[in-house]
């Protein structure tokens, strides 16, 4: 500011062109520099869904479903084998808690099979459709 008081900025908060025009191209600078981030993170999410991340994730899951179904057998057939040595009842409580923990183990499967397609539905929705081979 000069010694009287009026320096080279307007007076009351108002903008020079100049500063205007600099922070117009400052915006613009992160505008570009923002789309080029976001292009090369579609890049990465679209090179990853080729590479097979969407079919390691299947059989993540499909490895659950399964560890799912084996762990309810095994605890059923254990317990029942536990009990039946206990009570003298052999074989008969480990058929029946074996038949119950197969159903216990069915039963998480199939809830984590909703789970997982509620959770996938949305991107089902969004792929877009296949033609039929007989359609024109």
């Amino acid at each position: 500011m000069s010694a009287d008081g009026k320096g080279q900025r307007p007076e009351g908060g108002e903008i020079s062109p100049e500063d205007r025009e600099a922070i117009r191209q400052r915006s613009a600078e992160i505008g570009q520099k923002l789309d080029a981030l976001q292009a090369r993170k579609a890049e990465r999410v679209k090179v990853g869904s080729a590479t097979g991340g969407s079919q390691q994730s299947a059989y993540g899951t499909a490895f659950k479903f399964a560890a799912e179904l084996v762990v309810g057998v095994v605890v059923g057939g254990g317990l029942g084998w536990a009990l039946d040595r206990q009570f003298g009842t052999a074989p008969w409580l480990m058929i029946l808690l074996v038949i119950i923990g197969f159903a216990a183990g069915l039963l998480n499967v199939v809830r984590a099979a909703q789970r997982a397609q509620a959770e996938n539905e949305p991107l089902q929705r969004a792929a877009p459709s296949v033609k039929d081979d007989d359609g024109e």
